[in-house]
């Protein structure tokens, strides 16, 4: 229910008069020339055309030139190593990855984009609402005379309305910083377990391809066997059997090798078809110790950053909501015209707050709040034991690795080199190789499994923990060391 209240008015014409309605006329013009300003300094409208192969074009061209951009510090380089300028004529490597990751990832260029429009959304919050205009003639009930009034009221900006306005905007603009840097960090995980991946396939393909070498050269003893007359038939079928699975498996592991690659071309915004060769020159699983975990330090992680932030924009939005329950109040003066005499006065206009204070959009912002403060202790819950199941993971893999390389691995070298010279001087039968060719092989497929899982875990809890990212706190202590 609004009301309206006017104050006294001032007779401007007492009787026609040629001079008063001269000045009416003028300030009509005026007000013309006003209003069409007004409207020529709106935006207009031009529509924006896609064309799919001018985007197919564009795609291309990433991988035909080098590229340059502006790279700021995104975390610590030892963890996450970034490079101005990149060039896939001589291969992507993990550097060159990262950067065009940042720049050209679906899900970061997505999360930018609903940050994009949080900051535009930022330029709108807390302006002072627009004056209104009424104009409208009525006709006399007593005399039938033609009445011409003209008001016009603004909207007064009390109780803090529009500033809570304006923080809520920049809280949720804060929430999507903090939300995009989340994707960020998540993405360039994924960049470095493929080249991890990646690393891993290509030794386990050497390792398969020198199986397949191995079993090849048995086949051909065995014929040579056979034909003299000293294996039957089923000591030939078993090498054959064994170069077949050897080829099996190694066509198989090229086709996740293929993939992999894929899935990282994807994650760079590159083609499918692109002709880029990864380089794994230095080896993407060697990376800095993994120092003790820090609670201090995992509060920088984003995941936290967007539940506080997530926090702060309920805070924000319970506050509008509250400044929204009292009244409007707007003023402004008023102008009569009635069969040549005009009067000028002023009005204001309240809302009353009768039936609807916004109780129910205080409530609902009150539970929102609430919701949130429990998602920042079950970030900090689930960071936690993230980290620490990657910790014990990688402890547990090295340990492993360690008594593995140690063990199996120094006796099935062993075995090779004794193997080698048995099948030289031709004292050994045929299962017994192809058993060697199969058991160091696979202890070597083994030894490369554990290094992937253990380097990926190393990654994922200094990712948990926020180590790969820099502390603001170091830097403030070396501001104040200089």
């Amino acid at each position: 229910m609004t009301a309206k209240i006017c104050g006294g008015a001032m007779s401007l014409l007492k009787g026609p008069s040629a001079r008063h309605v001269s000045i009416i006329r003028q300030h009509a013009r005026i007000s013309l020339v006003v209003g069409a300003y007004l409207l020529t300094s709106c935006a207009g409208y031009s529509p924006l055309q896609v064309d799919p192969f001018q985007e197919i074009r564009k795609l291309e061209q990433r991988a035909a030139q080098p590229l340059q951009f502006e790279v700021p510090p995104r975390g610590n380089p030892s963890w996450i190593p970034l490079r101005a300028t990149v060039d896939l004529g001589d291969g992507l490597d993990l550097p060159e990855a990262n950067t065009l990751a940042l720049s050209f990832s679906p899900e970061i260029r997505s999360a930018r984009s609903e940050q994009n429009v949080a900051g535009a959304q930022l330029l709108r919050a807390g302006l002072l609402s627009n004056p209104e205009l009424f104009l409208g003639p009525r006709i006399s009930s007593g005399a039938g005379g033609l009445i011409l009034p003209a008001g016009l009221s603004w909207e007064l900006p009390l109780w803090g309305q529009r500033e809570a306005e304006k923080i809520l905007a920049q809280r949720k603009l804060t929430l999507a910083e903090a939300r995009a840097a989340s994707v960020e960090l998540r993405v360039l995980a994924e960049v470095r377990a493929a080249f991890i991946r990646i690393s891993t396939l290509t030794k386990t393909s050497a390792a398969l391809e020198a199986q397949l070498a191995g079993s090849e050269r048995v086949l051909q003893w065995t014929d040579a066997l056979k034909q003299a007359g000293e294996i039957d038939g089923v000591t030939s079928y078993l090498a054959k059997l064994e170069r077949d699975d050897a080829r099996a498996n190694l066509e198989i592991l090229r086709v996740e090798l293929e993939s992999t690659r894929r899935d990282l071309l994807e994650t760079t915004g590159l083609l499918p078809d692109a002709e880029v060769p990864i380089q794994l020159d230095p080896e993407p699983a060697l990376m800095p110790a993994l120092p003790r975990p820090d609670r201090r330090r995992m509060l920088l992680h984003p995941q936290i950053v967007s539940a506080l932030s997530e926090h702060e924009a309920a805070e924000a939005a319970l506050q509008f909501e509250i400044s929204s329950q009292y009244p409007a109040i707007s003023i402004g003066p008023e102008f009569e015209s009635d069969q040549g005499d005009a009067s000028l006065g002023a009005g204001a206009g309240i809302e009353l707050p009768l039936f609807e204070r916004n109780q129910g959009g205080i409530a609902e912002a009150a539970q929102r709040r609430e919701a949130t403060r429990e998602k920042v202790s079950n970030a900090l819950l689930k960071l936690t034991h993230a980290e620490a199941k990657a910790r014990a993971e990688f402890q547990a893999k090295e340990t492993i690795l360690r008594n593995y390389s140690a063990g199996a691995m120094a006796s099935a070298l062993e075995a090779r080199r004794a193997l080698d010279l048995r099948l030289q001087a031709g004292q050994s039968n045929v299962l017994e190789v192809l058993a060697g060719l199969r058991s160091i092989t696979s202890a070597r497929v083994r030894e490369l499994r554990l290094k992937q899982e253990s380097a990926i875990a190393c990654f994922s809890a200094a990712t948990a923990g926020a180590i790969v990212l820099d502390d603001p706190s170091n830097k403030d202590s070396e501001k104040e060391k200089k």
